[in-house]
């Protein structure tokens, strides 16, 4: 299987152990080095490389494609998502499973969280690291702006960083047409990673996306 955003690989490496041959696709070189020194330590093989989901040519084909943690969402334009569909179906084959993981923004239109602590850390040399979201939403254009302010104090010194992504708004009837112009037969539909986990529009944390290769 080929997992185009591998990023650390910790979500491949179950699939070593039971046997599965993985390749795994990333566009960050960071990401990268941490998943061949898991692979390593784990004493696994897998072929790791750097790689844009809109780009990439193997030369070769696979039983499954994942697409996993919303990376499917930084795909914010519509040209940007139809390469990257272009790219999966040249190599999935025919009959392939393709799984799709997103944030599932039905429930954030739902129930806006624009404000909040997103993380409150303290470590065991006194550091104190807390990351703050201040989100917005273009509903008319299908756009999430996610910004994330970091805090760091340690000691007497603080440094502060800033962070903005923009991520496509996916509901779950848009991905459906666009999967099926493209030629992917949507089959499953789960709230989270977790096999039978249900997907309600309101609650659900994510939106993951069984299809088939037609």
């Amino acid at each position: 299987m080929l997992d185009v955003a591998c990023g650390t690989f910790a979500l491949d490496l179950p699939l070593l152990k039971h046997g599965y041959r993985v390749v795994g696709l990333d566009a960050s070189r960071d990401m990268l080095r941490v998943a061949r020194r898991s692979v390593a330590r784990e004493r696994g093989a897998a072929d790791v490389r750097v790689a844009d989901m809109r780009t990439f040519d193997l030369h070769r084909t696979f039983d499954a494609i994942l697409c996993l943690g919303t990376a499917f969402n930084y795909l914010a334009t519509t040209r940007d998502v139809r390469r990257a569909l272009a790219r999966f179906r040249r190599h999935l084959r025919p009959g392939g499973v393709l799984v799709l993981d997103l944030t599932n923004f039905e429930a954030w239109i739902r129930h806006p969280q624009n404000v909040r602590a997103e993380v409150e850390y303290r470590s065991r040399d006194g550091t104190r690291i807390a990351v703050f979201a201040f989100n917005d939403q273009d509903l008319p254009k299908s756009i999430h702006f996610a910004r994330f302010f970091t805090v760091v104090q340690k000691d007497r010194g603080m440094s502060v960083g800033f962070d903005e992504a923009r991520l496509r708004i996916w509901e779950k009837s848009d991905l459906a047409r666009a999967l099926e112009r493209d030629r992917f037969h949507p089959v499953e539909w789960w709230g989270d990673l977790r096999l039978g986990a249900r997907y309600e529009p309101s609650r659900s944390p994510r939106l993951v996306c069984v299809a088939i290769r037609t």
